[in-house]
């Protein structure tokens, strides 16, 4: 790369420390970074094409592909809007040269900034968990309590749905990538697919799930992995390969996860709650049979069985002033005395250091920060 370029990363590193600095500080990443990174990762574009190593129509494509890939985050709740517009110029303004040991759609820098923003956070976070699990007492009582409530009949019959859910949409990510022909390796193809089942599965939480609706897309989803796979044989595979990627992350992992992190949640007082507080679960308005109206606590789902009104959910926005004027109501009123007046709220985490190591990760190893791990070994 060339004089020019290291600068442009420099440029990058020093947006990236100033957003630092004002999300520890003030918890907020200001206007004036994320819109100056912006702007910077435009003219550091158009003038990657002046100088012929990237071309009008990838500039396009990056700069829409960017912007949605933030938006996706902010949606899926793991950014804030300021950290997503981060997320945005940060794609822009890195130099096209610097994945230029790369081809496919691996070579995308949303990709490779998503996937090394994402992944050590993740592994950051199960390491603390299981480091908190292993000083904590009563062990068994925390993965029973994980484990014994997914074995309701009800829940069973949603695991069984987000299971085929699971092998449709990979047999269908297996059959585009092989009609396009596009070169996947086994960990991204693995991402892709529990992305995609994720979006799926939120986008089907708008709609009530019946029987029927259990039925129909369980056996297009089953119809699907038949026809793209070439024999009995490899759809016995595929299914068993599937199973285990979904009972060892969507049940074991993620409850075992769900009830660790509850560790890491602290209980404040409705009355003493602040704007842009995250909470760590869900209050959902019911009704009983006579028509009496109560509220009740849940962990945080994408099942669309939740009936009633969903009065607080997490948000990377957090609790606005209406929401907390309305739950301070509903205290008066006597509606969570049995909760103790309280709310369970996640602990505060400045994402923006954490995009600044994906930053730094992709700026050192010029791509995803796996690849070199595994040409270790």
């Amino acid at each position: 790369m060339s004089y020019y370029e290291y600068y442009i990363i420099f440029l990058a590193l020093i947006f990236c420390g100033y957003a630092c600095y004002t999300d520890i500080k003030t918890q907020k990443i200001r206007n004036i970074c994320s819109f100056g990174l912006l702007y910077a990762g435009v003219l550091s574009q158009l003038m990657a094409w002046f100088l012929g190593t990237t071309t009008p129509l990838y500039i396009i494509g990056l700069f829409f592909g960017s912007g949605f890939v933030g938006f996706a985050l902010y949606w899926f709740g793991i950014f804030s809007p300021g950290d997503s517009k981060l997320f945005w110029g940060l794609c822009l303004i890195l130099p096209p040269p610097l994945f230029r040991l790369l081809s496919g759609i691996i070579s995308f820098p949303p990709l490779i900034l998503t996937l090394n923003i994402i992944i050590p956070y993740t592994i950051g976070i199960l390491g603390f968990l299981l480091f908190k699990f292993v000083f904590i007492r009563h062990k068994l009582r925390i993965i029973s309590s994980s484990i014994i409530p997914n074995l309701q009949k009800e829940i069973l019959l949603g695991q069984i749905f987000n299971l085929l859910l699971l092998v449709g949409i990979g047999s269908t990510i297996t059959y585009i990538a092989g009609f396009f022909a596009w070169e996947i390796n086994r960990p991204l193809q693995i991402g892709l697919v529990l992305t995609t089942f994720i979006l799926v599965r939120i986008l089907l939480s708008k709609i009530r799930k019946t029987t029927t609706s259990y039925a129909v897309i369980g056996f297009a989803c089953i119809w699907v992995s038949l026809n793209v796979s070439t024999s009995i044989s490899g759809f016995v595979y595929s299914f068993a390969v599937f199973l285990g990627i979904y009972f060892f992350i969507f049940i074991i992992a993620k409850q075992l996860v769900l009830g660790l992190a509850m560790l890491l949640v602290k209980d404040v007082d409705i009355a003493n709650l602040q704007i842009g507080m995250i909470p760590a679960e869900q209050i959902v308005e019911r009704k009983h049979k006579d028509g009496s109206i109560y509220y009740e606590k849940r962990q945080v789902t994408f099942s669309s069985g939740i009936t009633g009104n969903i009065i607080v959910t997490p948000s990377a926005t957090g609790l606005s002033k209406e929401t907390i004027t309305e739950l301070q109501k509903l205290v008066e009123q006597g509606a969570f005395t049995e909760y103790g007046n309280q709310i369970k709220i996640q602990p505060d985490i400045c994402f923006a250091p954490v995009i600044t190591v994906g930053v730094l990760l992709t700026v050192l190893c010029q791509g995803p920060f796996y690849l070199q791990f595994i040409q270790l070994f």
